[in-house]
């Protein structure tokens, strides 16, 4: 018997799996399998196992795990909805403005609202949930907070330390030396067949 709790990890590091393998990118033949890996994490996460009968095996063992009861695995199912509706709400707006903008073209009155409509929506829904109410009302919460922003300050402190360190131990490549007249010429000539000029 798989509790839900084994599956949602197991879950969610295919989730991070395939991000992984998205960012190889095109180049890499393994990068196609980002999408697949990534919406089977997705439906691990959301379509859990119901929990065991009273006449199963695994019933009795599960009555001494506090997160195998039918309560926790109700608020696990609100939390990943919530953070759904809400992540997927503010990336939809995100898009949206950037489209809008004058990064691409010009800039879309009617496009940046819809964008700024749809981030205010997902910092409602934010602000609607009970964990956002409880971070200013207990204490408790608001120090669990505090130390899982410094934790992840602390990782990506880390991280950079490290990408950098391995980037100093990396031999550096000596300067490329200019092309001579008959690389030049070979070039001139690729670019000039390849721009159709060659027939």
């Amino acid at each position: 018997m798989v509790f839900w709790v084994n599956q949602a990890l197991l879950s969610f590091t295919l989730l991070i799996a395939a991000f992984s393998i998205w960012r190889m990118g095109p180049a890499f033949k393994r990068s196609k399998f980002a999408g697949p890996i990534a919406l089977i994490g997705l439906a691990g996460l959301i379509f859990l196992p119901e929990q065991p009968l009273y006449f199963e095996s695994d019933y009795h063992r599960c009555e001494f795990i506090s997160f195998c009861n039918d309560d926790g695995r109700e608020s696990y199912l609100k939390v990943v909805t919530w953070s759904l509706i809400s992540i997927s709400t503010a990336l939809i707006g995100c898009y949206t403005i950037i489209r809008g903008s004058r990064i691409y073209a010009e800039r879309n009155l009617p496009v940046l609202t819809i964008g700024w409509f749809f981030l205010g929506v997902s910092w409602w829904s934010i602000a609607q949930s009970s964990w956002f109410k409880d971070a200013y009302t207990r204490l408790d919460v608001l120090a669990w907070m505090v130390c899982f922003i410094f934790g992840i300050a602390g990782t990506i402190f880390i991280l950079s330390r490290i990408i950098r360190f391995t980037e100093n131990l990396t031999p550096k490549d000596p300067p490329i030396e200019p092309l001579n007249d008959n690389e030049k010429r070979l070039v001139t000539e690729m670019i000039r067949r390849n721009l159709g000029d060659g027939n």
